[in-house]
Protein backbone atom coordinates (compact mmCIF):
# COMPACT_ATOMS: atom_id res chain seq x y z
CA UNK A 1 0.00 0.00 0.00
CA UNK A 2 2.95 2.18 0.90
CA UNK A 3 4.26 1.21 -2.65
CA UNK A 4 1.36 3.21 -4.80
CA UNK A 5 2.34 6.44 -2.91
CA UNK A 6 6.38 6.44 -2.96
CA UNK A 7 6.31 5.49 -6.89
CA UNK A 8 4.90 9.07 -8.25
CA UNK A 9 6.99 10.94 -5.33
CA UNK A 10 10.20 9.16 -6.45
CA UNK A 11 9.33 9.94 -10.08
CA UNK A 12 8.31 14.10 -9.32
CA UNK A 13 11.71 13.77 -7.75
CA UNK A 14 13.38 12.28 -10.54
CA UNK A 15 11.98 15.15 -12.87
CA UNK A 16 12.75 18.04 -10.55
CA UNK A 17 16.41 16.47 -10.32
CA UNK A 18 17.13 16.07 -13.86
CA UNK A 19 17.17 19.46 -15.63
CA UNK A 20 19.11 20.89 -13.06
CA UNK A 21 21.75 18.15 -13.35
CA UNK A 22 22.06 18.96 -17.00
CA UNK A 23 22.26 22.74 -17.00
CA UNK A 24 24.88 21.93 -14.25
CA UNK A 25 26.99 19.73 -16.91
CA UNK A 26 26.73 22.09 -19.64
CA UNK A 27 27.58 25.19 -18.15
CA UNK A 28 31.28 24.09 -17.41
CA UNK A 29 31.30 22.79 -21.31
CA UNK A 30 31.37 26.16 -22.73
CA UNK A 31 34.47 27.32 -20.86
CA UNK A 32 37.24 25.04 -22.32
CA UNK A 33 41.02 24.32 -20.82
CA UNK A 34 43.72 24.72 -22.60
CA UNK A 35 47.60 23.57 -22.37
CA UNK A 36 50.46 23.87 -24.23
CA UNK A 37 54.17 22.89 -22.95
CA UNK A 38 57.80 23.83 -24.69
CA UNK A 39 61.07 22.07 -23.98
CA UNK A 40 63.75 23.28 -21.64
CA UNK A 41 67.38 24.81 -22.62
CA UNK A 42 68.36 23.45 -19.65
CA UNK A 43 68.03 21.67 -17.65
CA UNK A 44 67.15 18.59 -20.07
CA UNK A 45 64.10 17.02 -19.92
CA UNK A 46 62.35 19.42 -18.35
CA UNK A 47 59.59 22.26 -19.60
CA UNK A 48 57.39 24.73 -19.23
CA UNK A 49 53.53 24.27 -19.15
CA UNK A 50 50.76 26.71 -19.51
CA UNK A 51 47.17 26.31 -19.24
CA UNK A 52 44.44 28.91 -20.14
CA UNK A 53 40.58 29.39 -20.04
CA UNK A 54 38.02 30.70 -22.91
CA UNK A 55 37.11 33.66 -20.70
CA UNK A 56 34.68 36.16 -20.87
CA UNK A 57 36.21 39.54 -19.95
CA UNK A 58 39.61 38.39 -18.78
CA UNK A 59 41.88 35.26 -19.73
CA UNK A 60 43.70 33.97 -16.70
CA UNK A 61 46.93 32.33 -17.55
CA UNK A 62 48.22 29.19 -15.15
CA UNK A 63 52.45 28.54 -15.79
CA UNK A 64 54.79 26.45 -14.11
CA UNK A 65 58.08 26.93 -15.39
CA UNK A 66 60.50 23.82 -14.76
CA UNK A 67 63.46 25.51 -16.73
CA UNK A 68 66.74 27.66 -15.20
CA UNK A 69 65.96 30.57 -17.37
CA UNK A 70 63.39 33.32 -17.71
CA UNK A 71 60.72 32.61 -20.39
CA UNK A 72 57.93 34.75 -22.12
CA UNK A 73 54.28 33.69 -22.62
CA UNK A 74 52.79 35.54 -25.66
CA UNK A 75 49.09 35.93 -26.11
CA UNK A 76 47.43 37.02 -29.49
CA UNK A 77 44.30 38.40 -29.51
CA UNK A 78 42.10 39.54 -32.44
CA UNK A 79 39.30 42.47 -32.26
CA UNK A 80 36.05 42.48 -33.49
CA UNK A 81 37.53 44.97 -36.56
CA UNK A 82 39.96 41.90 -37.41
CA UNK A 83 43.41 43.67 -36.12
CA UNK A 84 45.37 41.82 -33.77
CA UNK A 85 47.53 42.49 -30.67
CA UNK A 86 49.63 40.48 -28.77
CA UNK A 87 50.18 40.74 -24.82
CA UNK A 88 53.66 39.35 -23.85
CA UNK A 89 54.62 38.46 -19.69
CA UNK A 90 57.86 36.73 -18.11
CA UNK A 91 58.08 34.34 -16.59
CA UNK A 92 60.65 33.37 -13.67
CA UNK A 93 63.15 30.31 -13.52
CA UNK A 94 62.04 27.47 -11.61
CA UNK A 95 58.55 29.48 -10.98
CA UNK A 96 54.94 28.52 -10.69
CA UNK A 97 52.03 31.19 -10.88
CA UNK A 98 49.31 33.21 -12.63
CA UNK A 99 49.04 36.01 -14.60
CA UNK A 100 45.42 37.93 -15.17
CA UNK A 101 45.13 39.57 -18.91
CA UNK A 102 42.15 42.26 -19.26
CA UNK A 103 41.15 40.43 -22.66
CA UNK A 104 39.33 37.39 -23.46
CA UNK A 105 39.87 34.05 -25.54
CA UNK A 106 43.24 34.70 -26.90
CA UNK A 107 43.71 33.22 -30.54
CA UNK A 108 46.86 31.84 -30.20
CA UNK A 109 48.79 31.31 -27.45
CA UNK A 110 53.19 30.58 -27.96
CA UNK A 111 56.23 30.52 -25.69
CA UNK A 112 59.38 32.32 -26.69
CA UNK A 113 62.47 33.07 -25.08
CA UNK A 114 61.62 36.72 -24.45
CA UNK A 115 59.23 39.15 -25.17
Amino acid sequence: MHYRKLVPAVAALAVLCVPSVASAGTAGASADVHRKSAACASPSGKKINVSWGDGNVTTTVYYNNHCNQKRAVKLQFVRENGTIFHKCFTVGAKSKGSKKIDHSMPNKVTLPGSC
